[in-house]
């Protein structure tokens, strides 16, 4: 397993836990999990393509935009449109601002996966060193 993958899946199940500390007790499992299976398919995919090893920006765009959780809340996003914007007020807005929480919080992981794979990148060896 990539220091990515762990990362990304390690973080989004971290980041889903303590959202669901401002909820209710019950609420820190289920948004850890939606979380973390979120991001589990998005390693998947990131897997394939760019591949663990890929450049940085690469995995940061695919991890994000293969989360299944962050497409159902930019589809949410849409559908409440006149609620974010502010146009619209009142119990038909209840809601209205899940959808651009939900996105935000599902960019992160991939970068928590990118910084662990930054920290636990091998350092190579000292110009000239080749042969001690």
């Amino acid at each position: 397993m990539s220091a990515f993958a762990v990362g990304q899946v390690g973080g989004a199940l971290l980041i889903g836990a303590l959202g669901g500390t401002f909820v209710n007790a019950s609420s820190i499992l289920s948004f850890a999990i939606a979380m973390g299976v979120g991001a589990l398919a998005s390693v998947m995919i990131c897997r394939i393509w760019p591949g663990w090893d890929g450049s940085g920006w690469q995995l940061w765009l695919v991890g994000a935009l293969a989360n299944p959780l962050l497409l159902v809340a930019l589809a949410f996003s849409a559908d409440a449109t006149d609620c974010v914007i502010g146009k619209a007020k009142g119990p038909t807005c209840l809601f209205g601002d899940i959808g651009p929480l939900v996105v935000g919080v599902c960019l992160l992981p991939p970068l928590i996966g990118l910084g662990l794979r930054l920290l636990l990148r091998p350092t190579p060896p000292p110009p000239g060193s080749a042969g001690l």
